[in-house]
């Protein structure tokens, strides 16, 4: 498993779609799944408010999408988890127990400006200020102590720039995972 992080807007999508495509791997997101299966008017609400949906809600999906996909035995590009330390601990878990072949994490670095830009472009109900804002603040309080705790369970993370352009940011991966 190749985890794709980095704050909504950085590219993780596009990336872990690219590489999933050059590796002839599945790519799985997160936030796809969820947008595909939650029904519940209540936690639609949450994601459209940009907020990060509680773990009994998310882990039983992200489970299921794991076994579905072999994923002790395949490749896969894992994009949008972890967003709390519960994933991330579960992931690694996960990864100590065999039950998930792992990689290595690519974190996607990139600046506000740039991400509020990107966000605002692309027009999806869930990317408004308030929801940018919000992101902004998950990115700071989850996601840098997430990439923290990763690297103190010695699992190799990756700080790629997400400022050029798709292709060059694409190369530079490759490299760094060495395929």
């Amino acid at each position: 498993m190749i985890i794709i992080l980095g704050i909504a807007g950085s590219g993780k999508t596009t990336q872990g779609q690219l590489l999933a495509k050059y590796l002839n791997c599945p790519w799985l997101s997160t936030g796809q799944i969820l947008r595909d299966k939650v029904k519940d008017p209540a936690v639609i609400q949450k994601m459209m408010a940009g907020e990060v949906l509680d773990d009994n809600i998310l882990l039983p999906l992200l489970d299921a999408e794991l076994k579905r996909l072999d994923a002790s035995h395949q490749e896969l590009v894992l994009d949008g988890s972890p967003r709390t330390m519960q994933q991330a601990e579960w992931l690694s878990g996960k990864a100590k127990d065999g039950e998930i072949k792992f990689t290595a994490v690519v974190h996607i670095v990139i600046d506000e400006e740039t991400v509020k830009k990107r966000l605002l472009a692309r027009q999806r109900p869930d990317d408004h200020q308030a929801a940018i804002a919000e992101r902004f603040l998950e990115y700071e309080q989850a996601i840098k102590p997430i990439l923290s705790y990763l690297k103190s369970q010695a699992l190799p993370v990756h700080d790629i720039d997400g400022t050029p352009a798709p292709e060059v940011i694409a190369d530079k991966i490759h490299k760094i995972l060495g395929v």
